[in-house]
Protein backbone atom coordinates (compact mmCIF):
# COMPACT_ATOMS: atom_id res chain seq x y z
CA UNK A 1 0.00 0.00 0.00
CA UNK A 2 2.86 2.34 0.85
CA UNK A 3 4.44 1.85 -2.61
CA UNK A 4 1.16 2.63 -4.34
CA UNK A 5 0.74 5.76 -2.22
CA UNK A 6 4.24 6.92 -3.18
CA UNK A 7 3.50 6.29 -6.86
CA UNK A 8 0.28 8.26 -6.63
CA UNK A 9 2.05 11.20 -4.96
CA UNK A 10 4.71 11.20 -7.68
CA UNK A 11 2.06 11.08 -10.36
CA UNK A 12 0.11 13.89 -8.69
CA UNK A 13 3.29 15.98 -8.48
CA UNK A 14 3.91 15.39 -12.18
CA UNK A 15 0.33 16.37 -13.05
CA UNK A 16 0.62 19.58 -11.01
CA UNK A 17 3.83 20.54 -12.81
CA UNK A 18 2.28 19.71 -16.16
CA UNK A 19 -0.81 21.75 -15.26
CA UNK A 20 1.38 24.74 -14.36
CA UNK A 21 3.31 24.43 -17.60
CA UNK A 22 0.13 24.19 -19.67
CA UNK A 23 -1.38 27.19 -17.90
CA UNK A 24 1.73 29.27 -18.60
CA UNK A 25 1.73 28.17 -22.24
CA UNK A 26 -1.98 28.96 -22.58
CA UNK A 27 -1.44 32.43 -21.09
CA UNK A 28 1.42 33.08 -23.52
CA UNK A 29 -0.70 31.95 -26.47
CA UNK A 30 -3.57 34.22 -25.37
CA UNK A 31 -1.16 37.15 -25.15
CA UNK A 32 0.22 36.43 -28.62
CA UNK A 33 -3.30 36.07 -30.00
CA UNK A 34 -4.28 39.45 -28.55
CA UNK A 35 -1.18 41.07 -30.05
CA UNK A 36 -1.95 39.55 -33.45
CA UNK A 37 -5.56 40.81 -33.32
CA UNK A 38 -4.34 44.32 -32.49
CA UNK A 39 -1.83 44.20 -35.33
CA UNK A 40 -4.48 42.94 -37.75
CA UNK A 41 -6.80 45.76 -36.69
CA UNK A 42 -4.02 48.27 -37.34
CA UNK A 43 -3.32 46.76 -40.77
CA UNK A 44 -7.01 46.91 -41.70
CA UNK A 45 -7.18 50.59 -40.75
CA UNK A 46 -3.98 51.30 -42.65
CA UNK A 47 -5.33 49.44 -45.69
CA UNK A 48 -8.53 51.50 -45.59
CA UNK A 49 -6.55 54.71 -45.36
CA UNK A 50 -4.31 53.73 -48.28
CA UNK A 51 -7.30 52.71 -50.38
CA UNK A 52 -8.98 56.07 -49.74
CA UNK A 53 -5.76 57.90 -50.58
CA UNK A 54 -5.32 55.86 -53.76
CA UNK A 55 -8.91 56.57 -54.81
CA UNK A 56 -8.40 60.30 -54.25
CA UNK A 57 -5.19 60.28 -56.30
CA UNK A 58 -6.93 58.44 -59.16
CA UNK A 59 -9.67 61.08 -59.14
CA UNK A 60 -7.07 63.84 -59.31
CA UNK A 61 -5.26 62.12 -62.18
CA UNK A 62 -8.58 61.78 -64.01
CA UNK A 63 -9.25 65.50 -63.55
CA UNK A 64 -5.76 66.39 -64.84
CA UNK A 65 -6.21 64.25 -67.97
CA UNK A 66 -9.39 66.06 -69.00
Amino acid sequence: MNTRSTEMRKHLSFLRKQSGFLLAESTEMNTRSTEMRKHLSFLRKQSGFLLAESTEMRKQIGILRK
